[in-house]
């Protein structure tokens, strides 16, 4: 039968316990002993709901108290010289949020998600450094906690330098024979863990354009750390895209298994052809892991069984497409969502895996399962009908378009644009949104709690943009940005205040 896994699981917290009890802590209003407590009951709490969900492979250190690419700067030691002689969490938070005296680390785009990592800073003379304390703790944390089924999840060597900057105009990459050499270290310190250890190795970086100029580096790195211990399993991950350079290459390693994405590229037959040759198993990521609508069960069942003609069950496990840390946690607490039966968050995707596990594998309902998956189907059937979603006076609109090109040639338009904008060549802006401060806090509480009128609740909100545009002004800035009154972020989300429109 086909088993089942999470490529990772979201860390903050139902209630966004993680995220209250850091923000004490950097307040100085709690011990960081009280973020470890907080921490150790989240980890236990989304362990179980996984093994609830049947789940048989249960990710470890997939948590992080900030980044998981932080967790890897300092797990490897590529600490920047600025932070020399801090240890611990002073480390760690300073190199996230910086400190009196050294500036944080710069923060950047997950590929094309939302979420923001941290970039680890190198030069030629970095010094790796195996700390594997963190990953080793979380093992044995996890197994303590009923947990018979991890595996242990780290972010791979390729991606890792692919993704670093440099300060001296080096190249990150140069360090990979150093760094794949410190990963040897590790796999060989978790071998001794359990009698058997799975590790899944995140290498997103071979769905990108630059998987061509990588390629070649997989099996010379990868037969070497699949070499070091015969107990350990080693599972090259990859999610957002295909990843067909590295599946050619793959094959032809020690690996034992690879994962790919079938939610954002459906169709891999390519892939599916040259893995149908090999003993390889597929990890196949068919719950959407970035989108919050309910999965069309019925579908996911037809792509698994597609996969299936190549792929046979002992070779397959189905999970999701990449980790559930880019959805809301859960919808347990959303009381007054009139299409609330059309989502799946983090918590209802590991139900939505349970359910497709069953359907692929052919196994009988019980009279609770019936009604999920009944209740899929109806929620896919409804949201396809629904005027909500399905405005018939726009179809029509749509279907009698005979115009798709515009009027004016980009070159017009752009110079329209500039005189227009007057801007330079490169105008300054911010990333996005400003940040909420105590003070809007302490605002939106007492609106919460009827404290305050919606009136004057509207009015700080309005009163705080525009001291933000001010702020915007006075630095002379050429394209500010401005918040949403009243949801999250800065005033929650941004919108330009004025932003140049061209192709």
């Amino acid at each position: 039968m086909s088993k089942s896994f999470v490529t990772g699981f979201p860390r903050i917290g139902e209630q966004r316990e993680l995220k209250f009890a850091l923000e004490s802590f950097w307040a100085g209003k709690t011990s960081f002993g009280e973020v470890e407590k907080v921490a150790a009951e989240l980890k236990k709490r989304h362990w179980n709901y996984q093994i609830d969900a049947k789940v048989d492979l249960i990710s470890v250190n997939d948590f992080s108290y900030y980044d998981l690419m932080l967790d890897n700067i300092v797990t490897f030691g590529a600490i920047p010289p600025r932070f020399a002689g801090l240890s611990g969490y002073d480390l760690y938070f300073s190199m996230a949020r910086g400190n009196a005296n050294s500036v944080a680390m710069e923060m950047t785009k997950w590929f094309n998600t939302n979420y923001h990592y941290i970039v680890p800073e190198l030069s030629r003379d970095v010094k790796f450094n195996l700390n594997s304390s963190k990953i080793i703790a979380e093992y044995k944390e996890a197994k303590e906690a009923g947990v018979l089924n991890a595996k242990i999840n780290l972010i791979g060597p390729i991606t890792f330098l692919a993704l670093s900057k440099t300060t001296d105009g080096s190249n990150a990459l140069d360090h990979l024979d150093a760094l794949s050499s410190e990963y040897v270290k590790l796999i060989a310190e978790l071998s001794k863990l359990d009698n058997e250890i799975i590790i899944q190795i995140d290498e997103p970086i071979f769905v990108t354009d630059r998987a061509a100029e990588l390629a070649s580096q997989i099996v010379p790195i990868y037969d070497s750390l699949a070499s070091v211990a015969d107990n350990v399993k080693i599972i090259f991950m990859t999610y957002f895209e295909h990843a067909n350079e590295a599946v050619a290459q793959v094959v032809k390693s020690k690996i034992w298994a690879i994962g790919l994405d079938f939610v954002h590229a459906a169709c891999q037959e390519e892939a599916l052809k040259l893995l149908s040759n090999s003993d390889k198993v597929l990890f196949a990521g068919l719950i959407d892991g970035r989108n919050v609508w309910v999965s069309n069960l019925d579908a996911k069942a037809e792509i698994a069984n597609k996969i299936k003609t190549f792929i046979p069950d002992e070779r397959l496990y189905i999970g999701t497409s990449c980790s559930l840390l880019h959805v809301p946690y859960t919808l347990k607490y959303e009381e007054n969502l009139s299409i609330k039966e059309w989502l799946a968050f983090g918590v209802e995707k590991l139900t939505e895996l349970k359910i497709l596990k069953k359907l692929v594998n052919g196994v009988e309902f019980c009279e609770t399962g019936k009604c999920l998956i009944e209740a899929n189907r109806a929620a896919i059937a409804s949201r396809k009908t629904s005027t909500l979603v399905n405005d018939i006076n726009v179809q029509n609109r749509v279907k009698s378009l005979t115009k798709f090109d515009r009027d004016t040639a980009y070159e017009e338009r752009i110079k329209i644009q500039k005189e227009t904008f007057n801007l330079p060549d490169l105008p300054t802006t911010t990333i996005g949104s400003f940040p909420q401060t105590p003070e809007l806090r302490q605002v939106r509480n007492a609106y919460k709690k009827s404290l305050i009128t919606k009136e004057s609740y509207e009015s700080e909100i309005k009163k705080y943009i525009d001291d933000c545009i001010k702020f915007q002004e006075d630095c002379g800035l050429d394209v500010l940005v401005h918040g949403e009154k009243g949801v999250g972020g800065f005033c929650g989300g941004s919108l330009p205040a004025y932003v140049p429109v061209s192709d």
